[in-house]
């Protein structure tokens, strides 16, 4: 539990300290209204709605946990605040890229799935 709430206290300060910058600011201010809810309220995503929303070589955020629910077939950057056993090792095997949301932010084109 206590990890959990360090990734979250730093995945939030990350985007404020973007959002304070200028950078992607409306982004930053969805994702820390999202990423600020409880555990229990923050999105869940899995693996199956990712290979249908996103496109290769996107950068995505997920302010939640991602499930390893279906297959991934597409390359991509991917930032979330949990991520299940099961869909970190997909998403490796597919050769995306696990990045932190301190990197990651510093990209242009930034997407957010909820």
């Amino acid at each position: 539990m206590k990890i959990e709430k360090e990734t979250t206290t730093k995945w939030i300060a990350a985007l404020e300290k973007a959002k304070a910058n200028g950078k992607n600011a409306k982004l930053s201010e969805s994702a820390i209204f999202k990423a600020s809810k409880p555990r229990r309220q923050r999105v869940t995503v899995t693996l199956q709605k990712l290979e249908k929303y996103v496109n290769n070589n996107d950068n995505i955020i997920v302010p939640g946990k991602i499930l390893g629910t279906g297959k991934i077939t597409k390359k991509f950057n991917i930032s979330a605040i949990e991520y299940s056993a099961s869909s970190l090792e997909m998403l490796k095997a597919a050769g995306c890229s696990v990045v932190a949301i301190e990197n990651m932010i510093k990209n242009d084109n930034i997407r957010i799935i909820v």
